[in-house]
């Protein structure tokens, strides 16, 4: 992000919605030692819920002790965060004391933390965390984002194709990959009743990491859906394989 001109260092930041903050840190100018990025209840809010580590449970459970702040006005008390702010929804952070690093939490259990089936036509759905967030791009496909995970989704059809011919047409692509290709890591035939399923992971990266991606077909008659399910570290690997076998057609 490019340095402010104006003497608000923090006027650019990206609109990312409210921050439900602790007063503490809002009326006596304490730094954040606790943060979390649940599902945001409406379009206006971030889903950051921020703490000094100062609260009681009882001054917590008051709705009064806590308010929606912009992001400009808690980064101007507390700059360390503005990183974190990007991360996205399911991200934990604290810290030791207030001169100490952050680091990331994997055991905080958040509101919203179910599977929720969700309809993605009028035919597929998928079961998937309630805490990803969707939204749909330019180009069409869904998208569910959560940390360190996402899910890529998009369908197209074959027409005068029958089930088994799809499928073999996805088995040739699968062989034929260039040689300029990721190397596939291992192969996946997971066909039930519901569809026929072939799939397999590689290893992409871009600027800031390296991660894995399962590419999972499904076909059920003309209809192909794949899904693209990104992940940061192997112990998900069971995640990706069965949130793919959870796309069913209905």
């Amino acid at each position: 992000m490019a340095p402010s001109t104006s003497n608000k260092p923090f006027e650019d930041f990206p609109e990312i919605g409210g921050l439900m903050v602790s007063k503490i840190i809002a009326d006596n100018k304490r730094v954040a030692m606790f943060m979390y990025r649940e599902k945001p209840s409406d379009e206006m809010d971030s889903g950051w819920r921020i703490f000094s580590g100062y609260e009681t449970q009882e001054y917590t459970d008051n709705p009064d002790n806590t308010a929606i702040y912009g992001a400009q006005t808690i980064l101007e008390i507390d700059p360390s965060i503005a990183d974190l702010l990007l991360n996205p929804v399911g991200s934990v952070f604290e810290r030791e004391d207030e001169n100490s690093e952050w680091y990331e939490v994997d055991d905080f259990e958040m509101d919203g933390d179910y599977l929720t089936r969700i309809k993605i036509s009028d035919h597929w759905s998928i079961e998937i965390n309630n805490l990803f967030t969707q939204h749909l791009e330019p180009e069409g496909d869904l998208v569910f984002v959560m940390k360190n995970k996402t899910v890529r989704v998009a369908i197209w059809n074959y027409k005068n194709q029958t089930r088994q011919e799809v499928y073999q047409l996805q088995k040739t692509l699968l062989a034929d990959r260039a040689d300029d290709d990721a190397p596939i890591l291992e192969t996946f035939e997971l066909s039930d009743d519901n569809a026929a399923r072939i799939g397999f992971i590689i290893e992409e990266s871009d600027e800031e990491k390296t991660y894995k991606v399962l590419y999972g077909f499904s076909v059920v008659d003309e209809q192909v859906l794949q899904g693209a399910f990104y992940f940061d570290h192997d112990r998900d690997k069971d995640w990706a394989l069965n949130t793919w076998r959870n796309i069913v057609w209905e």
